[in-house]
């Protein structure tokens, strides 16, 4: 008598694009109604599935909710910033500030969601922190070697890299709350070179800002 299949489990690839979806679902609603308003059958719904399924592969919100931060953030972002680099000081600046740029805004509800959320949920605060300090210890990282290499001036490179994104975290976030109509029209691009020249000018080994100290 052949045996049946057993449909409860998924092959390896269907697996994975289940979990993409719930994933993506998951950061959707989070961010637009907030980790306390959003249930675990609305994920479901969301990401296409019923709810035992969802259960299957995240054991609760709590843990969906640090998947989905870790999925879209942290490690990945600075892994694809390191690529990039070159060993020039302004252009890699340049590089790293039109990187964080692009990716906050097109995360910004994500990122509003989890300053809000934070305070609410300590236990899930460590877990939101993860992406912020892994960038900053990839600045610091880059920044320390610059140093090294007489390219910057002597620093506290932690607070330095907390300085350098924070700037472009604080305009991203700002950018929604206080914007007018008719007022500014800078492009992102050039409040990126404003930022990092201002960047430049106060940790620069020399005078100037061309990145080689003339």
């Amino acid at each position: 008598m052949p045996v049946k299949p057993n449909n409860r489990e998924q092959p390896e690839p269907r697996r994975e694009e289940t979990r993409r979806r719930i994933l993506e679902a998951a950061m959707r609603l989070f961010s637009e109604q907030g980790f306390a308003r959003t249930t675990t059958r609305a994920l479901a719904q969301a990401a296409g599935i019923t709810e035992m399924t969802l259960f299957r592969y995240f054991a609760g919100k709590e843990q969906l909710f640090e998947a989905a931060v870790q999925e879209y953030g942290g490690k990945a972002v600075a892994g694809e910033m390191e690529a990039q680099l070159t060993g020039h000081y302004r252009e890699d600046l340049l590089i790293l500030g039109n990187l964080l740029m692009n990716i906050l805004k097109q995360r910004g509800d994500a990122m509003r969601m989890m300053i809000c959320e934070a305070p609410h949920f300590p236990a899930m605060a460590e877990v939101i922190a993860q992406n912020p300090r892994i960038l900053r210890r990839m600045l610091a990282s880059y920044l320390q070697r610059q140093i090294d290499a007489g390219q910057a001036r002597p620093v506290d490179v932690d607070a330095a890299a907390n300085l350098f994104w924070g700037m472009f975290l604080a305009y991203r976030l700002g950018a929604d709350l206080i914007d007018e109509p008719g007022v500014g029209g800078a492009s992102d691009e050039e409040v990126v070179t404003l930022f990092v020249d201002i960047f430049i000018n106060g940790t620069t080994a020399g005078e100037g800002i061309d990145g080689n100290g003339s």
